[in-house]
């Protein structure tokens, strides 16, 4: 009988604990255009050279927000990025701000000339612009 009623305490503790705890909805998710700092490249290269572009930004204050993705855009000498990040909306949230630090891409295949660099930045913030040219 104590064995019985030892079983029935515990189970009714476990219910207890798991039914107060309610259902945990999903965490939402944010994404955002991140503001970015710095854009670093060579300013000349060759054609047939990688071209490798550098990003930094600050992602977000703490570990709920995290570098989601970029979007190239390319036009006959220019070439347009937004940098998209995500904030997972939740409770305990830990660690200190979250830095994008020379995350960056390469490109081939770059014609002679002149080509503009654009980073889009979020509504209110001029982009960035810098060029770079590639010689024959």
């Amino acid at each position: 009988m104590k064995n019985v009623l030892t079983v029935a305490v515990i189970l009714a503790l476990g219910s207890l604990i798991y039914f107060s705890s309610g259902c945990k909805k999903e965490d939402t998710k944010v994404e955002y255009v991140m503001l970015v700092d710095s854009v670093h490249h060579a300013d000349t290269i060759n054609v047939g050279d990688i071209f490798e572009i550098f990003f930094y930004a600050k992602i977000g204050p703490n570990e709920c927000y995290a570098f989601k993705r970029y979007v190239p855009a390319f036009g006959p000498s220019n070439m347009q990025f937004t940098l998209y990040g995500e904030e997972t909306q939740k409770d305990g949230c830990g660690g200190g701000e979250q830095y994008l630090d020379g995350g960056g891409i390469g490109l081939t295949d770059m014609t002679a000339g002149d080509w503009t660099i654009t980073v889009l930045q979020p509504t209110g913030v001029d982009p960035l612009e810098s060029t770079v040219f590639v010689n024959e």
